[in-house]
C-alpha cells in the first residue's frame, strides 16, 4: 500500500511538473506572439487604408481614424481630401513593409502600432506612408484607431533630410499629414 501511495504521489508530481513546464511561455514566446499580432493588425489597416483611397472612400477613410484623433484633429476632412486627390486616380496595387514596430501588450495597454510602408501603384509609382495607430486599450475606447498617415512620394533613400527622425514624432495628438516632394 505504502509502494503504491508513494508510486501515484511520485507520479503525479512528474505529471504536474510537465504541465508547468509546457504552459509556460519563454519571454521569446510571447515576443513572437506579440510581433505576430502587430503583424496582422496593421497588415488589417493597410488594407482598410488602400481600399479607402482606391474608391475614394472619404468617410470610411476618416471612420479609420480614433475618436479621439478626430475630435483633436481640425482640418481632417481637407487632410483626407488631399491624401486621396494625391494619388490622382492611380490605384494600390500592394502594399510592402517590414516588420511593424509597437509598443505594449495585453497586459500593459494601449498597444500602438506602426511602421514604413511602401505604395505600389497602378501608374508605377511608389508612396511611402508612416501609419501609426492604437489597436487596444481597455480603459479609454476612444484612443483606439489611427492617429496619423504620413504621406511620401518618394522612395525611402530619397525621403528629405528634415524627415529622417519620423520614427521620433509623438502620437499625443491626432495627425493626417501629408509630405509631398515636389
Amino acid at each position: 500500500m505504502k509502494k503504491t501511495t508513494c508510486s501515484i504521489l511520485c507520479l503525479l508530481i512528474i505529471l504536474s511538473t510537465a504541465f508547468c513546464l509546457a504552459g509556460c511561455k519563454t519571454r521569446t514566446d510571447e515576443l513572437a506572439d506579440q510581433e505576430i499580432y502587430a503583424e496582422k493588425q496593421i497588415n488589417a489597416v493597410n488594407k482598410k487604408i488602400a481600399k479607402c483611397i482606391n474608391t475614394k472612400d472619404e468617410k470610411g477613410l476618416k471612420s479609420l481614424f480614433s475618436k479621439n484623433a478626430q475630435e483633436e484633429s481640425e482640418e481632417i476632412d481637407n487632410r483626407i481630401s488631399e491624401l486621396i486627390s494625391a494619388f490622382n486616380g492611380a490605384k494600390i496595387k500592394s502594399v510592402e513593409g517590414k516588420e511593424p514596430g509597437f509598443s505594449g501588450d495585453s497586459n500593459t495597454q494601449p498597444i500602438n502600432i506602426y511602421g514604413f510602408y511602401t505604395l505600389n501603384l497602378s501608374n508605377g509609382d511608389k508612396y511611402v506612408i508612416w501609419v501609426d495607430f492604437c489597436s487596444m486599450d481597455d480603459e479609454n475606447k476612444e484612443n483606439v484607431g489611427l492617429y496619423m498617415i504620413e504621406m511620401i512620394d518618394c522612395t525611402k533613400d530619397k525621403l528629405p533630410s528634415d524627415l529622417s527622425g519620423m520614427e521620433l514624432i509623438t502620437i499625443s495628438q491626432a495627425y493626417l499629414y501629408i509630405v509631398s516632394s515636389n
